[in-house]
């Protein structure tokens, strides 16, 4: 396969790091690629070549992520590439994983590691944004977005949560903040209804008490709809 796309990594990478036990989230917080097992946070980057501004984000992924692999389509020359060598040098001197993905002739995806990222030797600076990572893969239900993608819709957790409770009240009507929770509203509906960070909700008062029911408007029906594909 010639050209291939960064999104075309995801895939073959996914793969290989789900077969040694861990959950792969793509597009997290920046990162193309998070990993998690047992507490260990691993970060991917995907580029279609070996480039500075690749190296550039894996070093800054090195703030937050236990481990950080660059992963790159293997050279038409393969193995024989003059390029091969030198990856791996500069890798190994950054403390850097180098994953190469190649395709068979039939569009096997191939993974070969290179070089596995050795542990980082100062302490990690950014304690909040590993927190903001972690917390961002962990609230996430499913795997939807593809890591590498540029110029598509993702999915983040928050907004997850919200198009449930979008679903909740177009199915069962107004409601309040309770009730959407009953039917199986995520922990924080109470602020997602009450911030209306997204401008989706509109409300107005119940009659039968002080608080509020509310509902969907037609933006959240949209976006209901919009992202109806990877829900």
């Amino acid at each position: 396969m010639e050209k291939l796309l960064e999104c075309d990594l995801y895939g073959p990478v996914r793969d290989y790091l789900e077969r040694l036990g861990y959950e792969v989230k793509g597009e997290v917080k920046d990162c193309d690629v998070t990993a998690l097992r047992d507490g260990e946070l691993i970060v991917v980057e995907l580029k279609r070549g070996f480039t500075l501004e690749l190296i550039y984000q894996a070093v800054d992924r090195q703030r937050v992520a236990d481990g950080v692999y660059v992963a790159v389509p293997l050279p038409k020359r393969g193995y024989m590439s003059p390029h091969i060598r030198d990856m791996a040098s500069l890798c190994r001197r950054l403390e850097l994983g180098l994953i190469f993905v190649g395709f068979t002739s039939r569009g096997v995806p191939q993974v070969d590691v290179a070089v596995h990222p050795r542990e980082a030797s100062a302490p990690r600076r950014d304690k909040n944004r590993r927190l903001a990572v972690i917390r961002e893969h962990e609230s996430r239900t499913g795997s939807v977005n593809t890591g590498g993608v540029s110029r598509k819709k993702i999915l983040t957790a928050y907004k997850e949560q919200a198009l449930l409770v979008v679903r909740l009240l177009r199915e069962h009507g107004p409601m309040r903040v309770e009730d959407v929770k009953n039917l199986g509203g995520p922990a924080n509906t109470g602020t997602i209804l009450g911030r209306n960070a997204l401008g989706w909700f509109s409300r107005e008062p119940d009659p039968g008490g002080c608080r509020y029911l509310y509902r969907p408007n037609e933006k959240a029906l949209a976006a209901l709809e919009e992202y109806q594909d990877i829900l």
